[in-house]
């Protein structure tokens, strides 16, 4: 039986890839079947900072729209019927596409009377396949540059491997940041959720979010953990996420604050393989032995 871990949270830079890194390793020290998966597509940073080797990489591509326009005879069937309004018609009935508005679905080209739009492609990311040094296989979603379609890609990243991840016994995922719809395709398969947070403002705010999306979409048999991250550095927020971890009766890890962090990311390992007996890597393998339960 395969199990999926969604690491999410709120905002970049809380640790979620930090989080994932480490719990991937400590699964794979055990001898467990882990694959690790960089979903944060606009900023993958998995291969950085794990020093992952990758092996292959294949282009992500999308339907665009080709237009001929000496076929086209300006009835604007195409414009009315695009669900993005990437297409317009100017006065002088010629057809203007909007490449940043168009999502590839190919309902002008299905819809045109006169044959007037051809099947073309554009690239809009790449997934890269690899093995990070610590002997995890790894799989990385990365958008184009100019690409701001992150949802479409790590929709796809999940959807299109589905079978990949019936391989493994576990599978950890680092989301992408924040509380929006790209989370969505991750937390519908995930049977473990770890929401990493940290004691700021921004962090009390962002899990409030998103455990809002979870009260939306998730459901009674995921297993939810929230880890306070850079716990002990000198805040306010303490008792707002004490809080709200007591009004929901979450179970929770604090993740105590280190400047060992960098340095590890400097070594491309994950800390929980060089530095066993800190109290660090003990609140790690506390949120392994959680996903193991």
């Amino acid at each position: 039986m395969t199990h999926i871990v969604a690491v999410a949270g709120g905002k970049g830079g809380t640790g979620k890839t930090f989080v994932a890194a480490n719990i991937a390793y400590l699964l794979g020290n055990r001898s467990i079947e882990t694959l690790l998966v960089d979903a944060d597509v606009e900023n993958p940073s998995i291969q950085s900072i794990l020093g992952t080797h990758i092996d292959r990489i294949v282009p992500v591509k999308r339907f665009k729209p080709i237009i001929d326009q000496g076929r086209c005879n300006g009835c604007g069937l195409c414009v009315e019927k695009c669900p993005e309004h990437a297409l317009t018609l100017l006065p002088n009935n010629k057809l203007l596409f909007i490449e940043s508005l168009c999502a590839g679905c190919g309902v002008c080209r299905l819809i045109c009377p006169f044959n007037a739009i051809k099947y073309g492609e554009v690239v809009e990311g790449v997934f890269k396949y690899g093995r990070a040094g610590n002997g995890i296989d790894v799989v990385i979603g990365e958008l184009v540059p100019g690409n701001r379609r992150s949802i479409v890609l790590v929709t796809k990243l999940i959807e299109e491997h589905r079978e990949l991840f019936k391989k493994y016994s576990y599978v950890i995922i680092d989301s992408p940041p924040g509380s929006g719809g790209a989370l969505y395709p991750i937390i519908k398969y995930s049977s473990h959720i770890i929401a990493v947070t940290e004691p700021t403002p921004l962090g009390v705010h962002d899990l409030r979010k998103f455990l809002t999306l979870m009260d939306k979409y998730g459901d009674d048999n995921k297993h939810l953990l929230v880890v306070i991250n850079k716990y002990g550095l000198p805040s306010r927020s303490y008792s707002e996420l004490e809080e709200i971890i007591r009004e929901r009766d979450l179970p929770y890890v604090k993740v105590p604050y280190s400047d060992l962090v960098p340095k590890t990311y400097i070594l491309g390992k994950p800390l929980a393989s060089l530095y066993t007996r800190i109290e660090l890597s003990k609140e790690l393998d506390k949120i392994a032995n959680f996903i193991l339960r």
